[in-house]
């Protein structure tokens, strides 16, 4: 056989293979994906919600330090949910992530008594996108 029909051939092959692979890896990942979790996501809607709704309360220190425990209550029970739930590592990365968004606004108003409104406004709307984020994700997920 002569050589460049061999090589011809060896990369013909691969060109056909490639796209396979490709097909192969998707549907595994498909297959093996954790599933949409109806759980999982009301977690991340009441976060969200509650941001999106306390975000009018931020005059009020008082309301929003009590606002910010029962968002924190919510962030670590979303993060303890998807904290063990195999190949689910996307939703657990945000999970982390608005755990900390949370956790940070928390703590300005334990560790002062005079956190700013719009401390709490920029802090409620980065849970806002982040939720938001965490619900295309989980939604998006295979039923």
């Amino acid at each position: 056989m002569n050589p460049k029909n061999l090589k011809l051939i060896i990369a013909s092959s691969i060109l056909l293979i490639l796209p396979g692979c490709a097909v192969v890896t998707k549907l595994y990942d498909a297959y093996f994906m954790t599933g949409y979790d109806n759980y999982e996501y009301s977690l991340v809607n009441k976060i969200r919600s509650n941001a999106e709704i306390n975000i009018k309360q931020c005059d009020s220190i008082e309301l929003s330090k009590k606002n910010f425990d029962t968002l924190y209550s919510l962030a670590v029970e979303f993060k303890n949910f998807t904290q063990y739930i195999p190949r689910n590592d996307d939703t657990i990365k945000l999970s982390n992530n608005i755990h900390d968004l949370v956790k940070q606004g928390s703590d300005a108003y334990y560790s002062s008594n005079n956190t700013s409104s719009s401390f709490c406004k920029l802090k409620l709307q980065q849970i806002i996108r982040s939720s938001e984020t965490a619900q295309k994700v989980i939604g998006s997920k295979p039923r």
